[in-house]
């Protein structure tokens, strides 16, 4: 009879302790719905806020990482701040990425899809209860320089 008792005791404890780690994850598990998608389309730029940046080049491009606090996701946007836009082909293209701690995975953007452009913004990430960071380059001919963000 002790015994069952302490199978008993030792199956609620795992079954609560179970319990908690499902409740626990749940934001995890809401997040990782917007692995690889638009934060713009998704709405999550709605509550978007910049958690790190870089200059790039002496100022030629601004990197940020974003933040979504109500869709716990992380994303990389590039904007070239000198004035030139984007000519494929030529310098004065741009480049980001955003790169998840936790397991590597990355998006990037190109602002060269679009040369009419001078920004991009990549896909997201979940970063819910795990770091992501940004980096990103610029092409300016005779250079290639880089930067990155802090992980957040």
């Amino acid at each position: 009879m002790r015994l069952t008792g302490t199978l008993m005791a030792g199956t609620a404890t795992a079954a609560l302790l179970a319990g908690s780690l499902l409740v626990g994850s749940a934001g995890t598990a809401s997040a990782a719905q917007y692995d690889g998608t638009d934060p713009s389309a998704t709405g999550c730029s709605a509550s978007a806020r910049t958690v790190g940046s870089a200059n790039i080049g002496n100022g030629a491009a601004l990197l940020e990482l974003r933040y979504s606090s109500g869709c716990r996701t992380a994303w990389a946007r590039i904007t070239i701040t000198n004035g030139n836009r984007c000519v494929a082909g030529v310098d004065n293209c741009a480049h980001a990425t955003v790169h998840r701690n936790s397991d590597g995975a990355e998006y990037r953007c190109y602002t060269e899809n679009d040369p009419a452009r001078h920004s991009c913004y990549t896909l997201q990430v979940n970063d819910a209860g795990v770091t992501s960071y940004a980096y990103g380059d610029i092409d300016l001919g005779a250079t290639s320089p880089s930067g990155r963000t802090g992980s957040f």
